[in-house]
């Protein structure tokens, strides 16, 4: 009897034999799992916990990184792998505990700022440090450009939570109302602004509970004009909105996890339950989300009850869901840093100590890829050895009338190191009993001596091990008696 190593839909019924209920540190790939790359930590340490991180790209083609901290921000130096503190003359800054760095790109600037400071501007490819933005901007949580304005969201002070206001055109400094295309606008629906990003012909916002878009209209006599999109439901978490593409984007909101405007449920009767019963709800508004365009993964990193993270990822162009079990701190999607041979050298003693293949994406400066920051605040990339894998099988009755005796199997995997476990239960709903885990002898079965009425295998890979792929298992059984 072939049984499929399922996708990870613990929210199913636990009759449902083509899913999984439990998988940790495997990706979905299209005929089932594959393995899950660990960290390779190729920094120095921040000065501090970092709190938002970007790349961008020069005019002569190198590639930055700039990380903020609550207190400073600071370019990568690939030389030595060190931070360069380039704040401006505002810092120290002050970034709240429940805000972050936004980092926006507008031609040659780099904008970045919270509630708290004032808005930062920094010249891309230049030596300066970060300045003040001129203009008396207001300060704002969000930022995301539409054309050619600069959009603020969240701006400071009561009435500002439900506010945005955009620049001139094609004028950052420009932020008088009602000149050079510069406006704001109020929303009187929806509860404050969590979020938004620029759209072909004009940009979204998001709220705490409803959602707008706002189209470039300047025959209407206005700058951009307003429609709802949606007036009652939008996100609960800021930095949980997470934009793939024109019109594509996704969130967490109060009741699960959804994509675009019109709410498509992504993690309904699938894993929404799950997380919801996994995630310390108090810090419900701190879930993260970042997109590895690698992998092709949303990733939101949320808080357990014991104070560690967890990750859930949604695999956007499989429509299947993975988890991990390894903490992380920051999620940034960046480019990898273009790598000298100095810098080589600092991260590696000698040429045998190099852990990553030489076509790693770690080498090959402008490639896009998916880091973040560990707890020493050193910032690692998803290149490395692949994690300890365990996945499940659903519980099956391999005969429908009678219990059955399972003496081996064989994975359709092409790991080779790998054990095999296998679960009974005399019955639905009663506990799981798990026998020895057994590896394949040298005729590619794995050995195994098991009775129950419903079986379920667990594969587990060590961390290291070398493999592409696992997709079912081929189970050896005989009626062993009725019950």
């Amino acid at each position: 009897m072939r049984i499929p190593f399922g996708p990870f839909e613990p929210d199913k019924s636990p009759f449902n034999s083509t899913v999984s209920r439990y998988v940790v540190n495997a990706l979905p790939v299209a005929d089932g799992w594959g393995p899950m790359p660990g960290l390779s930590t190729i920094t120095q340490s921040l000065p501090g916990k970092c709190r938002g991180g970007v790349y961008v790209r020069t005019a002569s083609g190198t590639y930055n990184i700039i990380a903020g901290t609550e207190t400073g921000l600071y370019l990568l130096n690939t030389t030595d792998y060190s931070w360069t503190d380039i704040s401006g003359p505002s810092a120290p800054y002050s970034v709240p505990l429940q805000d972050a760095w936004t980092f926006t790109r507008f031609g040659d600037k780099l904008i970045a700022h919270n509630i708290s400071d004032p808005i930062q501007v920094y010249d891309i490819g230049g030596a300066d440090p970060f300045g003040d933005l001129a203009g008396s901007p207001p300060r704002a949580k969000y930022s995301w450009v539409s054309g050619d304005f600069l959009v603020l969201g969240y701006l400071e002070g009561t009435v500002g939570q439900k506010t945005v206001q955009w620049s001139g055109i094609n004028d950052i400094e420009h932020w008088t109302p009602k000149k050079k295309g510069s406006d704001y606008q109020e929303l009187p629906e929806g509860d404050e602004v969590m979020g938004g990003f620029g759209e072909q012909g004009g940009f979204y916002v998001i709220q705490r509970a409803g959602m707008q878009y706002f189209p470039f209209s300047p025959s209407s006599g206005y700058t951009f004009t307003r429609t709802v999109l949606n007036p009652k439901q939008g996100t609960v978490a800021p930095r949980s909105i997470v934009s793939i593409g024109p019109g594509l984007f996704f969130y967490l909101s109060e009741d699960g996890f959804f994509g675009g405007a019109d709410r498509k449920p992504i993690g309904a009767e699938r894993v929404d339950r799950w997380f919801l019963e996994n995630v310390d709800r108090a810090y419900l508004s701190d879930v993260q989300g970042a997109a590895d365009p690698f992998e092709k993964i949303v990733w939101w990193k949320f808080r357990q009850a014991d104070g560690s993270s967890r990750r859930i990822g949604y695999d956007w162009q499989l429509d299947r869901w993975c988890t991990t079990d390894l903490d992380v701190d920051e999620m940034v999607a960046l480019a990898t840093p273009d790598l000298s041979w100095d810098g080589l050298d600092t991260l590696y003693a000698s040429i045998e100590d190099v852990a990553e293949p030489f076509d790693s994406r770690l080498f090959s400066g402008g490639r896009p890829t998916f880091a973040t920051f560990t707890s020493d605040n050193k910032l690692a990339y998803f290149s490395g050895d692949n994690l300890a894998a365990t996945i499940d099988t659903a519980d099956v009755e391999i005969d429908g009338m009678a219990r059955s005796f399972v003496n081996g199997a064989r994975v359709q995997t092409d790991a080779a190191d790998y054990t095999l476990t296998d679960g009974t239960r005399p019955h639905n709903g009663a506990a799981v009993t798990w026998g020895t885990a057994s590896t394949m002898n040298r005729a590619g079965m794995v050995p195994l001596r098991s009775d129950g009425r419903l079986h379920k295998f667990r594969f587990q890979t060590p961390a290291g091990a070398d493999w592409s792929v696992v997709s079912s298992v081929n189970v050896s059984a005989q009626q062993s008696g009725q019950q």
